[in-house]
């Protein structure tokens, strides 16, 4: 065997080729997108959106959302799971008392926009 020359010894530097570049997934824009915040839903927004709704007054309509949300926050602490439609079940997975408050960290399984009801029958009148 001949020895090797000077430029058969020299050590090739391979550059490391960059990974084939894939089409963003939809899906994962779409996750992403919804679960960074937008906006913080306030206590005074929530109630003004349900009134709107309903047609109730903000008076009546606060009393309501807060004994709500008083009886869900009261049924977490308990260790309550929640099945709650437009929203999806809620569980507690962790506790911890922090400085004289209990905080809560939550795993949601969402179930998605809640649906709206369709009519079990059509109603004419005149047939």
């Amino acid at each position: 065997m001949a020895p090797k020359t000077p430029d058969q010894m020299k050590k090739r530097s391979r550059t490391p080729k960059a990974p084939p570049t894939a089409a963003p997934d939809t899906k994962t824009a779409e996750v992403e997108a919804l679960a960074t915040p937008k906006t913080t839903l306030k206590l005074r927004d929530l109630i003004g959106q349900v009134a709107e709704v309903t047609g109730g007054n903000n008076k009546a309509v606060k009393d309501i959302v807060e004994a709500t949300l008083a009886q869900l926050g009261t049924a977490l602490a308990a260790g309550a799971e929640l099945n709650l439609p437009g929203i999806g079940k809620v569980r507690v997975a962790r506790t911890k008392d922090q400085g004289g408050r209990r905080m809560m960290t939550l795993k949601v399984r969402g179930s998605g926009p809640a649906k709206a009801k369709q009519p079990l029958a059509d109603t004419k009148e005149g047939d």
